[in-house]
């Protein structure tokens, strides 16, 4: 296939370097300075984002907040090319595709795979690599678009699940916006003990490792999904207060069995 990359960050970047081997495939960044890294690295780049048409798939890896903007832009010149984004949140393109030409084609890609910097420095081939692809059809895809999809998110090294936009977001809410916000949290709090705060071992390491996501996206995880989000950080207030009310009570039992659970739910990833 003829595939087309918009952005270049470590998602499109990666998606790029880990498709080439399969597919022509072309790109284009904003950024010139991506344009020119991605080039230096033997990638087809394009300088507009017009020049990514014709192409049988174009995937939009922008910023989440320029997914929409960029799919409305390739809309109307699209033709028959399936248009895949890779954002987070699906509520704004399941909108989107709503009001689209009929002819349009889109569908969401939405790879379960990061890492804790940014930009196509950090993109590599290998991201992908066992990890799930999230396919969230819209009104707007047809079988063989969401086929495309598929066949993308496997040969980029994942494998790929069906879901509707609604679960998408939902989950969405508790597996990325909730973490983010109790990793700010922590973060903000374990400024209370000073100077010993760079002394901090793996464990306060890692889990305030969301707290350095950029700021827009940051922003854009808690902000652009609020009902859900709202419904998630009540979750976890509550599951916190049993935590603080057992401790507070001294009921040895009552911690056991929350870390007991905690650990249960833990296992089931690496199983």
């Amino acid at each position: 296939m003829n595939i087309a990359v918009a952005g270049l960050g470590l998602i499109g970047g990666s998606l790029a370097l880990a498709l080439r081997p399969s597919h022509r495939v072309r790109a284009f960044d904003i950024s010139e300075a991506a344009r020119d890294a991605a080039r230096a690295v033997g990638i087809d780049t394009v300088d507009r984002l017009d020049d990514l048409l014709p192409s049988d798939v174009v995937i939009v890896a922008t910023p989440l907040a320029a997914v929409v903007t960029t799919l409305a832009a390739l809309c109307d010149r699209a033709g028959a090319t399936v248009l895949l984004d890779v954002g987070s949140l699906r509520a704004a393109v399941a909108a989107l595709a709503e009001t689209a030409p009929a002819a349009a084609r889109i569908v969401g890609m939405h790879p379960m795979a990061g890492a804790a910097t940014a930009g196509f420095a950090s993109a590599r081939a290998d991201l992908f690599r066992g990890r799930p692809f999230l396919i969230v059809p819209t009104a707007r895809s047809d079988a063989a678009a969401m086929a495309v999809a598929g066949t993308v998110a496997r040969d980029a090294g994942g494998s790929a699940t069906v879901c509707s936009a609604e679960v998408h977001d939902r989950a969405m809410a508790f597996l990325l916006s909730a973490p983010l916000a109790v990793a700010s949290a922590l973060a903000v709090t374990g400024a209370a003990v000073g100077p010993l705060l760079p002394l901090a071992g793996p464990g306060f390491r890692d889990t305030t490792r969301l707290a350095g996501t950029p700021l827009d996206l940051a922003e854009q995880l808690l902000t652009a999904n609020p009902g859900h989000v709202v419904a998630a950080l009540a979750a976890l207030r509550t599951a916190l207060q049993e935590i603080e009310s057992a401790v507070a009570d001294r009921d040895r039992d009552a911690v056991r069995k929350l870390l007991a659970q905690a650990a249960e739910v833990r296992g089931r990833l690496d199983s």
